[in-house]
């Protein structure tokens, strides 16, 4: 009686081989017409600007130019926050216990909070959108 099991060929190294460089190769054709356009704004082949990745890489890139001057703006705002505190200790109550003139505000913010992406729904959008259906079901019809 024979089994009624089928056994799978099993590939041969050869076969192994030839597949793995056939990916490879697709990994490449993806890199360099794909993945370089669409994240880093670099477009060897032309074909990043024809699919229009090209110009998706190099929005990236501005955005990412624009929160490092952010992140250099904000550190120079705590530079001159540590300042103005240092000033502050400086400008302590004088011997008769009142404070001097030019002590600076130390409540003030420096910048406003970033605005809301699109799409993202903040607490106060959210607190507005409770607010509305409460009133809808509340609403005499």
């Amino acid at each position: 009686m024979t089994s009624p099991l089928i056994t799978p060929d099993t590939p041969t190294g050869r076969s192994l081989l030839r597949s793995t460089l056939i990916a490879l190769a697709v990994a490449a054709v993806v890199l360099v017409v794909c993945v370089l356009p669409a994240e880093y704004g670099v477009d060897p082949t032309g074909m990043g600007r024809v699919l229009g990745l090209t110009q998706m890489g190099e929005v990236k890139l501005a955005l990412a130019e624009e929160a490092a001057s952010n992140a250099a703006a904000e550190a120079s705002a705590d530079s001159v926050i540590a300042a103005s505190e240092s000033a502050a200790e400086a400008a302590a109550p004088s011997a008769d216990g009142s404070a001097s003139a030019l002590t600076p505000r130390t409540d003030t913010a420096l910048s406003a909070p970033p605005p809301a992406k699109s799409g993202e729904i903040t607490p106060a959008d959210a607190e507005v959108q409770r607010r509305r259906a409460h009133t809808r079901r509340a609403a005499p019809r």
